[in-house]
């Protein structure tokens, strides 16, 4: 009898212990030179992919990670895919099957960013749920093990940037870093003004606005301020920019678009309730939606309206634009297929839950993503 109880004693000890490890990722891969490495593809931003595409879809795979999604995306390596959840994990995935190649697990926190995906390496915050704190990991995923695990102050809950072989962040509290992908900290700027708006970069500056309804504007080289200008209430939305314009959102429902060499205001729409996604732009108009569930096209030039499409639901997810038409997640468990020219819709596919994920086509596949954590890839039939 006591040999079946220190059996069954030991069983459960490592039950435990397994339950507790952190899973791994190892794969190698090759050199990719067209990556979806972070969110929005690049620096500045991009949710435009100037092809037509069909608004006939065919499932390819459906893949489940453990948690519930942020308003994030996926970020793609060679023929990886990554993916953050709330439950403090990142999952990686197979491009052409979804076949899971692993995960990281880190309990008591969260992850809100898109992982920032190296040829070997992958980068990500974990906000910790119950102190205002965030580890930065980096995780060579080529050997399977973490390099580095940063704690640094207050919640990282925006997007990161990545430029060369480093990436630049901001966190809730208010501070901006650029680290290496070692982890070498190559500078960190207090602006004493909570920050919950990702930023961009562009012509070595980094933008980001603040919860004060300021843009600030700092040399991604040195960390040093190259303006502050006061603009609207608070920005919650990201930003984006496209030809020298910065676009962006905030709390009081308004649009602006800022010029980027010095923060002075170009123009500025009203939609009438708070904005939380980035807008999205091509090469002539702005698209965005607000949480009451209308969606605007805007001439990105005056800000004069087009058209706008008033939905049921949230609109709190940046959609993407193609040639012929817009792909834009509604929370209320519907991807909608949008003629570009009007607004109306061409198709909607209902989904089992709330669309959390923005959209992206790479490698001529849609990934989405709506809770609890359920990712898709689709292909366009035509």
């Amino acid at each position: 009898m006591g040999l079946l109880k220190y059996k069954i004693f030991s069983l459960f000890v490592l039950l435990v212990i397994s339950g507790c490890a952190r899973s791994v990722i190892k794969y190698s891969t090759k050199l990719d030179d067209n990556p979806y490495q972070m969110y929005g593809k690049n620096p500045s931003r991009e949710f435009y992919l100037p092809i037509s595409v069909s608004d006939s879809l065919s499932l390819i795979w459906e893949s489940e990670v453990n948690g519930g999604f942020p308003n994030s995306s996926v970020s793609v390596y060679d023929d990886l895919v990554f993916i953050n959840d709330l439950s403090g994990r990142i999952f990686c995935f197979d491009i052409e099957s979804g076949d899971k190649i692993g995960s990281l697990k880190y309990s008591g926190g969260s992850v809100y960013s898109t992982p920032i995906a190296f040829r070997s390496q992958v980068i990500f915050p974990v906000a910790q749920d119950k102190d205002n704190l965030t580890d930065l990991i980096i995780y060579d995923y080529s050997q399977g093990k973490e390099i580095e695990d940063i704690e640094l102050p207050g919640r990282v809950l925006t997007q990161m940037i990545a430029v060369d072989d480093e990436v630049l962040f901001t966190s809730e509290v208010g501070i901006a870093y650029r680290f290496s992908s070692m982890g070498k900290k190559i500078w960190e700027t207090h602006t004493r003004v909570p920050t919950r708006s990702s930023p961009v970069l562009i012509n070595n500056l980094f933008i980001f606005g603040n919860d004060k309804g300021e843009i600030i504007a700092l040399d991604a080289s040195s960390g040093d301020s190259v303006y502050v200008k006061k603009i609207g209430g608070h920005f919650f939305s990201g930003l984006t920019i496209s030809e020298n314009t910065i676009y962006a959102g905030n709390d009081n429902g308004s649009v602006y678009a800022v010029n980027v060499d010095n923060g002075e205001l170009i123009w500025q729409f009203d939609t009438g309730f708070r904005i939380k996604m980035e807008p999205a732009i091509d090469d002539r108009n702005v698209y965005i939606g607000n949480l009451k569930g209308n969606f605007f096209s805007l001439n990105k030039l005056n800000g004069i309206e087009n058209w706008r499409t008033e939905f049921t639901g949230i609109l709190n997810v940046t959609p993407l634009i193609t040639e012929n038409s817009i792909i834009l997640p509604n929370v209320l468990f519907v991807l909608y297929l949008l003629d570009k020219q009007t607004g109306s819709v061409l198709k909607s596919i209902p989904l089992e839950g709330r669309a959390k994920l923005s959209p992206i086509i790479h490698k001529n596949t849609l990934f989405i993503g709506f809770d609890d954590g359920i990712i898709r890839a689709y292909e366009f039939i035509y």
